[in-house]
C-alpha cells in the first residue's frame, strides 16, 4: 500500500490514484503500525494554521511521524518521500529517513 500524508493535497493529483490518504499524523501513524505500507510520501505542515506558522506547539506534523518510524523501525520497503513545500520541516524530515535508509 502507498501512504499519502497531506491535509489538502490529493494523491490523485500527483501521481498517486490508489495511495491510501492519510490527513493527520495520527492516522498516517496508525495506517504504518499495520505493515502493509511499501511507500509512503509524507508533508510535514498538516493544517492550514500551520502553513502560515500559527500551528499550536502540540499539533503533529509529518516530522513526528519520521521520528515515530524511526523510534519502533518502520520504513517502507520502497522507501519515503517527502513532498513538503516547508524548506526547514522537508529538511528536518529527510534528514530522520537518510539515517534510515
Amino acid at each position: 500500500m502507498i501512504l499519502w500524508l497531506d491535509d489538502i493535497r490529493s494523491p490523485k493529483k500527483y501521481g498517486y490514484p490508489d495511495a491510501y490518504w492519510a490527513k493527520t499524523a495520527e492516522e498516517a501513524i496508525t495506517i504504518l503500525q499495520t505493515g502493509a505500507v511499501t511507500f509512503a510520501s509524507l508533508d510535514h505542515d498538516l493544517s492550514e494554521m500551520a502553513i502560515i506558522g500559527l500551528a499550536p506547539s502540540d499539533e503533529k506534523t509529518g516530522y513526528d511521524v519520521v521520528r515515530w518510524m524511526e523510534e519502533n523501525g518502520v520504513w517502507p520497503s520502497g522507501g519515503v518521500k517527502v513532498h513538503s513545500m516547508n524548506p526547514v520541516g522537508k529538511a528536518r524530515m529527510e534528514a530522520v529517513i537518510a539515517r534510515a535508509y
